[in-house]
């Protein structure tokens, strides 16, 4: 039998008869459908109108298995019956390109949300975003306490995923073990281990009805001209392939490169794309969020490839000597100056953020990822309307050509960026607006 504490109110100026009970989905369902049934946030109950003999009539529609009690509701019934269908839900939407939380707040609770950090209104959206950290994520927790609320966290991608069939088919992998730990044993990068592997692999898809040791010259130009030709890739893939097929060759079958006439394009020769210093301090300026700050900050001011700064941890940095310590490519270590801004700006991140390992952390994971320091870039150069393509490269490229404008020597430079060969960093001597400064235009001797 279910009891049912029933009792007559006066409710928003209306006589009510007041129905407390412990939770049942069955009864609760019988309950929604009398006619005027409600529930009240004020009253933490279902009520129903007014009538004469109520008794009589919630016995006919709820079933004989129903006891109705005048008796005031138990404390425990009446909190029962609140967990079950009082708590409110709260659907927190993470955007980790933008690090936000989005979210839709009661209007009660928006004097708390005004309080966390970024705290921004969507009038459109209507909805709330605040900066995706941890003091701003425990002190949502606390304000939708989960006796009232339940609080729930979505990714952004999962509501706005594509769908199966716009992903790319995955080719089984026939690369050889020996061809990867050659690679391991000759210090090669992660990052070239893996393109590598994958031009193999197709390589060895299209040709795996063929015997690849003895595969002929022609056939590999052939592949490499359909890369080209039907494909349409880049000087660049194309220098990629011969470098992979020259290695795979040679560790795995002991063919030297020299055995093939493949052909290497020549290098389009372009001056790195460089905006101004005015134009960097628009984006910092209009950019609120503090690690996405601290992300452009490095960026900039050491002059970092996009790898370096998502594999930057904290013990790579000296506080007190002012420096940063950076593995490049070749796993070639190199120490950058970081200056008194920066030490102050990666301070404030910390204590907000409280990054453990690495120095930025993706959400659920260790590391940040590539992509989001990408989008960073690509969304603030956007939003302060600048029309050329910015890049996490075109950070480094400034860097390099400002300090050379500031007379810094260019072997210190090479030293910072982690040049190799002298001959990459003197690209910079290109773009530095320091010497074409002092030119005098040949118009500016007629007149007009």
């Amino acid at each position: 039998m279910k009891t049912i504490y029933v009792e007559s109110v006066v409710h928003k100026n209306e006589k009510r008869i007041k129905l407390v009970f412990k939770f049942d989905p069955e009864l609760v369902k019988k309950i929604k459908q009398l006619p005027g049934a409600r529930w009240s946030q004020t009253l933490l109950c279902w009520h129903i109108p007014y009538r004469e003999k109520y008794h009589e009539y919630l016995i006919e529609q709820l079933g004989d298995n129903v006891v109705l009690s005048k008796e005031t509701a138990p404390q425990r019934v009446q909190e029962t019956e609140t967990s079950h269908i009082e708590r409110k839900q709260i659907k927190i939407l993470y955007d980790k390109w933008k690090e936000l939380y989005f979210l839709e707040v009661p209007f009660h609770k928006k004097d708390a949300i005004k309080k966390l950090e970024g705290a921004w209104w969507h009038p459109v959206e209507k909805k709330w975003s605040v900066f995706a950290n941890p003091a701003n994520l425990s002190r949502l927790k606390e304000i939708f306490d989960q006796k009232s609320f339940r609080f729930t966290i979505r990714d952004y991608e999962a509501d706005n995923a594509k769908s199966p069939g716009h992903k790319k088919a995955v080719l089984p992998d026939l690369v050889e073990n020996k061809f990867e730990s050659e690679m391991i044993l000759r210090n090669k990068s992660y990052r070239t281990i893996a393109t590598y592997k994958s031009l193999i692999n197709r390589f060895l898809h299209h040709f795996k009805e063929s015997d690849i040791k003895l595969l002929p010259d022609e056939e590999i130009r052939e592949y490499i001209f359909s890369m080209l030709d039907v494909d349409h890739y880049s000087r660049s893939y194309q220098n990629q392939l011969i470098n992979a097929l020259k290695r795979y060759y040679e560790y795995v079958y002991g063919r030297k490169f020299e055995d093939f006439e493949l052909p290497r394009p020549k290098k389009r020769q372009r001056l790195p794309n460089v905006i101004a210093r005015e134009d960097i301090q628009t984006m910092l300026d209009a950019t609120r969020n503090i690690k996405h700050k601290t992300i452009l900050s490095i960026l900039y001011g050491c002059g970092l490839r996009l790898n370096e700064v998502i594999d930057l941890k904290i013990e790579n940095i000296d506080f007190n000597r002012k420096v940063m310590f950076v593995t490049g490519k070749g796993d070639k270590q190199r120490m950058i100056p970081i200056g008194n801004n920066l030490v102050k700006q990666i301070k404030n991140y910390r204590r907000s953020y409280k990054p453990r390992v690495y120095l930025f952390n993706g959400y659920g994971s260790l590391q940040y990822s590539g992509k989001s320091v990408q989008n960073i870039v690509k969304h603030k150069a956007l939003e302060v309307g600048m029309k050329k393509k910015v890049t996490p490269h075109t950070f480094r490229h400034s860097f390099a050509t400002h300090l050379l404008e500031d007379g810094v020597d260019l072997r210190i430079i090479q030293e910072l960026l982690g040049h190799s060969s002298s001959r990459t960093t003197e690209i910079y001597t290109y773009v530095s607006r320091k010497n074409l400064m002092n030119i005098r235009n040949p118009l500016d001797n007629l007149r007009l």
